[in-house]
């Protein structure tokens, strides 16, 4: 019980703390455009997936380029966390997109079509 207690807090702070680099720190105005839905650690805090998602507010800023900007800046960001995080390791980061918004409006529409 303790575990996921701690496990949690740790997600919590990676969630926070990588919201503040990406939002403050980068000097990337694409980067500036995600959201970060979701951080899951594996139980040994080896690996953090971090769940994102984007409000596209041009037409420039596509997923597919946000996501090759994570992948060029994933050392910075790892970096910067490592310095605000009280851990002897920072665990290697996996950005994924995630689709739970799309999937939720997916299901929306079936049901509005079954219930028309």
């Amino acid at each position: 019980m303790a575990n996921h207690k701690i496990k949690g807090r740790k997600e919590a702070t990676i969630l926070r703390e990588l919201t503040i680099i990406i939002e403050r720190e980068m000097k990337n105005d694409i980067l500036r455009a995600l959201s970060i839905a979701e951080v899951r650690l594996t139980n040994d805090s080896e690996i953090a997936k971090i769940y994102w998602s984007f409000l596209p507010l041009n037409n420039e800023i596509t997923k597919e380029l946000i996501s090759s900007e994570l992948e060029e800046n994933k050392k910075t960001i790892r970096m910067k966390l490592a310095h605000k995080l009280n851990t002897r390791t920072v665990p290697d980061l996996f950005f994924e997109y995630d689709t739970s918004l799309e999937n939720a409006n997916r299901i929306e529409e079936i049901l509005n079509k079954v219930n028309k």
